[in-house]
């Protein structure tokens, strides 16, 4: 299934999404460019990730930096058909104490 978080949108062009710290800029400026971590990124995909960010911390997840896959082909090929990527699990999931539910 699909789930549905809202948040609040606010701030989320000024915060960055690497370092989290809050930059002012006019919004003629297309580009976020953060001074303290030197993170740079479109002004509207750093938003969407912070606003995607905000979700899944509401429903207790988050996301890695990078997607961990295996792929299921033997040595030596160049080629990796999209049916052949399997995730390797999604270790952004926090486990929930032993017993809760």
């Amino acid at each position: 299934g699909t789930h549905f978080v809202a948040v609040e949108p606010a701030g989320t062009t000024k915060e960055c999404a690497a370092c989290s710290v809050e930059t002012d800029k006019p919004l003629w400026v297309r580009e976020h460019s953060c001074p303290s971590c030197g993170f740079t990124a479109d002004r509207d995909w750093n938003a969407a990730w912070n606003i995607l960010s905000r979700g899944l911390e509401d429903v207790g997840v988050g996301h890695s930096e990078s997607t961990p896959v295996e792929t299921a082909l033997p040595t030596g090929t160049t080629t990796v058909p999209a049916k052949r990527v399997l995730e390797a699990g999604n270790p952004t999931l926090k486990r929930e104490p032993s017993g809760e539910r």
